[in-house]
């Protein structure tokens, strides 16, 4: 009788594939890489890999959703400390800036090859829609809060302003992906806040 493989065993054997994978989707690119490439790099069976994910476009989209998972987990537990949404918006730009431009340039390669591969495969763009619309529904309900605390403007479309908060900060990434400093990137990320809040207090 083989010996029962527990739960925590499995997570743990996907959390090394993934890290994997994501290591051979930095370095070689995500479209380039193989399923072969990423067996070679952890020195596991092809079938150990498939056991647990049938495509590198799983192996993306649950890389995708566990680094959004982590943002929403830590971000609502800080927030239980922390009523005032304008408080809120501020903590999701530090976060911003607490991250590296080399981390910035990292992930937002990785996530627009994919969006470029998926746009032309409706079933990777669903999950891809899927995975943006956590993050929108995040900081509209932070602004639908402000809205009720009479913090932000009454006016405020709150939908609208989220997608404009995510689409700045997007915005932002890719014209430092290719150059720029890091003391100017964090200049901008100050600019992009106090724009964001002229916009939502009016």
């Amino acid at each position: 009788m083989s010996p029962k493989v527990t739960q925590a065993y499995k997570e743990e054997k996907k959390a090394v594939i993934l890290e994997g994978a994501l290591h051979c989707f930095t370095e070689k690119g995500f479209q380039a890489t193989t399923m072969d490439d990423i067996v070679r790099h952890l020195g596991i069976s092809k079938g150990a890999i498939y056991s647990y994910f049938a495509s590198k476009e799983e192996m993306y989209i649950q890389m995708a959703d566990d680094k959004m998972n982590a943002m929403l987990e830590n971000s609502t537990e800080t927030f239980k400390s922390m009523p005032s949404a304008a408080d809120q918006i501020r903590y999701m730009y530090n976060r911003f800036r607490s991250q590296s431009l080399a981390e910035l340039r990292k992930w937002i390669a990785f996530h627009l090859e994919f969006m470029l591969y998926a746009a032309r495969q409706p079933q990777l763009t669903q999950r891809w829609n899927e995975y943006a619309d956590k993050a929108l529904v995040f900081i509209k309900e932070i602004m639908d809060g402000g809205k009720l605390t009479g913090e932000f403007r009454s006016d405020l479309d709150s939908a609208a302003a989220s997608r404009l908060f995510w689409s700045i900060r997007d915005g932002l990434a890719l014209h430092y992906m290719l150059s720029g400093e890091e003391a100017d990137y964090k200049r901008t990320i100050d600019d992009m806040e106090s724009m964001m809040f002229r916009y939502i207090m009016g």
